[in-house]
C-alpha cells in the first residue's frame, strides 16, 4: 500500500516536472525561429514589453523554484533584471537548457518538501513569509509561465514570428479544445 501511494505521488510529481519542462522547451523552440532583433524589440505595437523581458521573468521564477528545492526558501520578487538573458537570445536558450536540466534532476519526493515563500504583498510594505510546498509552487510556476507564453505569442505574432498552434495555452484549455473536437 505504501509503495502504491509513493508511486502515485512520484508519477504526479513527474507529470508536473514534465509539464514545466515541456513548456520551457516550447519557449526554447520559439526562440530558435526568432531573430535576435525580434527577441529584444520593444515596444511592439501597443505592447510595452519584449519577448526577452517575458523570457527573463519566467526564468527568474523557475530559478526561484530551484532555489526553494535546494534551500527551503524562495522569493519570486528576487529577480535578475538586466542580465544577458534580456539582451541575447542565445543566452536565453542556454539558460533555458540549464533550467530544464535542473528541473529534470528534481526528485519526485522533493515536491512534498515544505518551503518558506517570501513575497512583497504591497510596494511599501514589509516582506511577508508564508509556508507552502515545492509541489504547489511548481504548479504556480507552470501556470505563470504558460500565462507569459500567451503574452510572448502575441508579441511574436505582431513581429511575424511563427508561433506553434498550441503555444501559450493552459493544459485545461487544451483539454477542453481536444474534447470539443471529439464531441459528436
Amino acid at each position: 500500500m505504501i509503495a502504491a501511494v509513493f508511486e502515485t505521488q512520484a508519477s504526479t510529481a513527474d507529470r508536473g516536472v514534465n509539464a514545466i519542462v515541456a513548456v520551457m522547451r516550447q519557449v526554447r523552440d520559439l526562440l530558435h525561429v526568432t531573430s535576435s532583433e525580434q527577441y529584444v524589440m520593444k515596444p511592439v505595437g501597443v505592447i510595452n514589453s519584449s519577448i526577452a523581458g517575458h523570457v527573463r521573468h519566467c526564468l527568474d521564477h523557475v530559478a526561484a523554484l530551484l532555489t526553494g528545492a535546494m534551500t527551503g526558501r524562495m522569493n519570486y520578487d528576487d529577480r535578475q533584471r538586466g542580465t544577458d538573458v534580456e539582451t541575447s537570445r542565445l543566452a536565453a536558450i542556454s539558460a533555458i537548457d540549464q533550467h530544464v536540466q535542473a528541473l529534470e534532476d528534481l526528485r519526485p519526493w522533493l515536491l512534498d518538501q515544505p518551503v518558506l515563500l517570501q513575497v512583497l504583498m504591497v510596494a511599501s510594505g514589509p516582506v511577508t513569509t508564508v509556508e507552502t510546498t515545492l509541489g504547489r509552487e511548481l504548479a504556480f510556476v507552470l501556470s505563470h509561465t504558460v500565462h507569459h507564453n500567451a503574452l510572448i505569442a502575441v508579441i511574436a505574432r505582431v513581429l511575424n514570428v511563427p508561433v506553434p498552434e498550441r503555444f501559450g495555452y493552459a493544459s485545461s484549455t487544451l483539454a477542453y479544445m481536444d474534447n470539443r473536437r471529439c464531441a459528436p
